[in-house]
């Protein structure tokens, strides 16, 4: 595997793991004292940060660092808590206009509610 290939795993390891901590790059590059060009530098994998920006990083969404180097596309064998909703999903969630959040969560409370009556 190339260098640049495992800055972009990385990368978006940690977009993967902000967005489900429902951060922005914006909030996440404030809480660990970086610009926000570089978080996106980072998720895009064209920068890598140096190791206490790791861990600053880790420490904010709350994963370890085995969560950001982890290579494997198999999560369900992995142990950070972080694995909640399948990553595929929460970037085309991340990416839904604001109406149609408000659609998608309407919709999992109503199948939730429907759910717990049977």
């Amino acid at each position: 595997m190339k260098k640049n290939d495992n800055l972009k795993f990385i990368g978006n390891n940690i977009q993967l793991a902000r967005l489900k901590r429902g951060l922005t790059q914006e909030t996440l590059a404030e809480k660990c004292d970086v610009s926000t060009n570089y978080i996106s530098s980072l998720e895009r994998g064209l920068t890598s940060g140096s190791i206490p920006l790791i861990i600053s990083i880790c420490n904010v969404l709350q994963v370890t660092p085995n969560y950001l180097f982890n290579y494997s596309s198999n999560t369900e064998n992995f142990n950070d808590n972080v694995d909640i909703i399948n990553p595929e999903i929460l970037i085309c969630y991340s990416k839904l206009k604001d109406e149609n959040k408000i659609f998608v969560n309407q919709t999992i409370r109503h199948l939730y509610g429907m759910q717990k009556k049977r």
